[in-house]
């Protein structure tokens, strides 16, 4: 019997996964800051 060679596994690439995350973190920590700090008085009395 003719059986198909057997699939390789994909490995899940945790370095990379961990590094967007690590970026997505910081860009959103900035963009609080930015807001916070220039942003305030916007929408004041």
């Amino acid at each position: 019997m003719n059986q198909p060679p057997p699939r390789e596994e994909i490995q899940p690439r945790f370095g990379r996964l961990l590094a967007v995350c690590a970026l997505a973190v910081v860009f959103c920590g900035v963009l609080v800051w930015f807001a916070g700090t220039y942003l305030v008085d916007c929408c004041g009395p």
